[in-house]
């Protein structure tokens, strides 16, 4: 992804530069999401073992 400006310096670049939704950043928001559910699934695994073995004295 090229930035919206011609300029070889910062001196002439005004206003926004995000250059809006591009051919692969639904992979990456895809990917991000993926990422998120992963963490919270093995998070509430680590927990609910954590729980158990101190309900049980085992920890």
């Amino acid at each position: 992804m090229e930035a919206p400006f011609d300029t070889g310096t910062w001196d002439g670049v005004t206003g926004a530069i995000f250059a809006g939704f591009g051919s692969s950043e639904i992979v990456w928001i895809g990917l991000c999401y993926l990422c998120v559910l992963a963490a919270m699934i093995l998070g509430w695994r680590h927990e609910k073992h954590a729980y158990d073995a101190a309900r049980s004295g085992k920890h």
